[in-house]
């Protein structure tokens, strides 16, 4: 009876201990992913309003040098920034299942 008590004991434990180490405590509750922010604060620092990719840093001389490559040359990043920027201000977040182990504070 005392071994039966004993191995039962060590196996909740056991549990225990794996369930609590899925996520550690200072992760907290709330979801992961993009923060929630603004769709303004992605603006272009220099004070331009030109529709330039962010990777250019506001340099329209290098915009133009790009410009003048052949097309198989050209940066990818350059040649999907307009797909980068629109995934830049409407970020794509999943919402987090609700975990049983964890108990609503």
């Amino acid at each position: 009876m005392k071994m039966a008590f004993s191995k039962l004991t060590l196996a909740l434990t056991l549990y225990l201990v794996v369930v609590n180490a899925q996520r550690p405590s200072f992760a907290g509750l709330r979801p992961i992913g993009y923060p929630d922010v603004e769709t303004d604060l992605l603006s272009n620092r220099f004070g331009e309003d030109e529709d330039l990719p962010i990777e250019a840093k506001g340099d329209r001389g290098f915009i133009n040098r790009l410009n003048q490559l052949p097309v198989d040359n050209r940066p990818f990043w350059y040649l999907n920034w307009k797909q980068y920027e629109d995934l830049r201000r409407k970020p794509q977040n999943w919402p987090q299942r609700p975990n049983s182990f964890i108990g609503t504070r």
